[in-house]
C-alpha cells in the first residue's frame, strides 16, 4: 500500500479518509478508512492527500508525456528536413562540380578560337592567320558530339575535345532567293547567320586546305590527304546531317553544300567498281527524314552515307556500301532501375553491337543521359566494354571521359 501525505496539515471534517491503494501494472484503487481503527499506522499531523489532489498530478504526468512524444516527433522532423537538405546540396554538386572543374585540354590553336569565337561568321574568319599548333596534340577519339550546333562553339568544341563526329540539324531556308540550309533544332531556332555552310562547311574546307598546304588535288583521284587532327592525320571526322524538313526536298541542297568538299576529294566514298570505302577527310552520314530510296539511288557511286536503325540491323538493306552508323535511341532499352543495367539490357546492347559490328558499321546510341555524372560515366563504361562504335556526348566536362574514350583505340578509322 502507498499513501501519498501531505505537511500543510489539512483540517480534516470527515471520520474516515481515502487511502490510495497501487495494485499489478502501476495504477492505483483506493479504499475507505476509519481515523479511529488506523491508530498510530498514520500520522494525523500528516493526513492523507485528497483524491482530487492525486488526480490532478495524474493529469501533470499525462501532460508532460504528450510534450515529450511532440518534442520528439518536432527533432525527428527537423532531422528529417536536414537530412533530405543535405542529399539535395550533395547532388547537386555532383551534377554541377564537372562543370566548373572542366579536364585539362591539351595546348593547340583550336583553344584560340573556342576562346574568340563570338558568332558563325568566326568559324572560317578565325583561322586566319593560321596556327600551325591548330590540333596539337589532341588525340581522336570515336565520340559523336550530340547536337553539336547547341555548343557554345559548334563544331571547335568538339574538335577541341578530340570528337571524331560532329552533328547538325539542317532545314531548308523557306526565305526567297537564299540558297543556304540553315542550322537548329525547331524552327523557332533558327537564324539566318546559323547556316550550313558558315558553321561547318566553310570551316572545314578551311581547315582542310591549311592542313594540306592547299595541295589537294581537284580531280579527287589522290588520297594522300591530311585529316583535321595533326596528331592522327588519317583520323576521319564523321559529318552527321539530322534531315528536318522534308527528305526528298532537302536531298538536292545536300548534294548542291557537299559540292566544294566532293570537288576536292575529300568526301570518303563508296565505288561499285571496286566496292570498297575510299576513305577521305570528312564522311557525311544523313539520318532523321533522309530519304533512303535517293541515298541507294545511284548505284555506281556514294558519298553520303546512311545513319541505319540498331534495331533494324539485322535487315539486309543496311550494309558498308550505304550505312555508316547504326544508332538508336537509350530509351528503347527501357527503363535503367537503380543506375543499373538488368542482364536482359547488357545481352540486347550485346547483341544489336554484334550485329552492326559485322555489317561493319558503327553502333551508337543517342538519348544518353549527360547528368548525373556518376551514371553518365557508368552509361559510357557499359557502352565501351559491349565493344559499341561511337560515343554518344552531349557534355565535355568530366576528367574521367578522357581516359574512358581512349579505350576507344582501336575503334579509330584511317584510310
Amino acid at each position: 500500500m502507498g499513501i501519498l501525505t501531505s505537511n500543510t496539515q489539512p483540517q480534516i471534517t470527515n471520520s474516515t479518509v481515502r487511502l490510495l491503494n497501487r495494485v499489478p501494472g502501476g495504477s492505483y484503487t483506493y479504499s475507505e478508512h476509519s481515523l479511529s481503527n488506523m491508530g498510530g499506522s498514520i500520522n494525523k499531523r500528516q493526513c492523507c492527500l485528497p483524491l482530487y489532489d492525486i488526480t490532478a498530478n495524474g493529469r501533470s504526468n499525462t501532460t508532460k508525456e504528450v510534450w515529450r512524444r511532440k518534442l520528439r516527433i518536432w527533432v525527428l522532423f527537423c532531422l528529417l528536413v536536414l537530412g533530405s537538405i543535405a542529399a539535395l546540396l550533395w547532388l547537386t554538386l555532383l551534377m554541377t562540380l564537372p562543370r566548373h572543374h572542366p579536364p585539362h585540354m591539351p595546348s593547340s590553336g583550336i583553344n584560340h578560337v573556342v576562346g574568340q569565337w563570338k558568332g558563325p561568321s568566326d568559324s572560317f574568319t578565325l583561322l586566319a592567320p593560321w596556327m600551325s599548333n591548330f590540333t596539337k596534340d589532341i588525340i581522336p577519339l570515336s565520340c559523336h558530339s550530340h547536337n553539336d550546333y547547341w555548343r557554345p562553339v559548334p563544331l571547335f568544341e568538339a574538335l577541341a575535345a578530340g570528337c571524331t563526329g560532329v552533328e547538325a540539324d539542317i532545314w531548308l531556308n523557306k526565305k526567297d532567293g537564299s540558297d543556304d540550309l540553315l542550322v537548329g533544332h525547331s524552327l523557332k531556332s533558327l537564324r539566318d547567320d546559323r547556316t550550313l555552310q558558315d558553321l561547318y562547311i566553310k570551316p572545314l574546307i578551311t581547315i582542310l586546305e591549311y592542313q594540306n598546304n592547299n595541295s589537294a588535288e581537284s580531280d579527287g583521284r589522290s588520297s594522300n590527304f591530311n585529316g583535321v587532327f595533326q596528331s592522327s592525320p588519317n583520323a576521319t571526322l564523321t559529318l552527321l546531317l539530322d534531315f528536318k524538313s522534308s527528305g526528298s526536298d532537302l536531298w538536292p541542297w545536300v548534294n548542291q553544300e557537299l559540292e566544294a568538299l566532293r570537288s576536292k576529294g575529300w568526301l570518303t566514298n563508296w565505288s561499285n567498281s571496286t566496292d570498297k570505302i575510299n576513305w577521305r577527310p570528312i564522311i557525311v552520314v544523313a539520318t532523321g527524314k533522309a530519304p533512303f530510296d535517293l541515298l541507294i539511288s545511284n548505284t555506281t557511286y556514294r558519298d553520303i552515307f546512311y545513319d541505319a536503325p540498331l534495331e533494324d540491323i539485322a535487315n539486309s538493306k543496311y550494309d558498308e556500301s550505304n550505312s555508316y552508323y547504326a544508332s538508336v535511341s537509350m530509351s528503347t532499352l527501357g527503363k535503367i532501375w537503380f543506375w543499373k543495367f538488368s542482364s536482359s539490357q547488357l545481352n540486347q546492347i550485346k547483341t544489336q553491337v554484334a550485329l552492326a559490328n559485322a555489317k561493319g558499321l558503327k553502333a551508337r546510341y543517342w538519348d544518353t543521359p549527360a547528368l548525373p555524372a556518376i551514371f553518365r560515366e557508368y552509361i559510357w563504361g557499359v557502352l565501351v566494354e559491349r565493344g559499341v562504335g561511337m560515343l554518344n556526348v552531349d557534355v565535355f566536362p568530366s576528367s574521367l571521359f578522357y581516359p574512358l574514350a581512349t579505350r576507344f583505340g582501336q575503334n579509330r578509322l584511317g584510310w
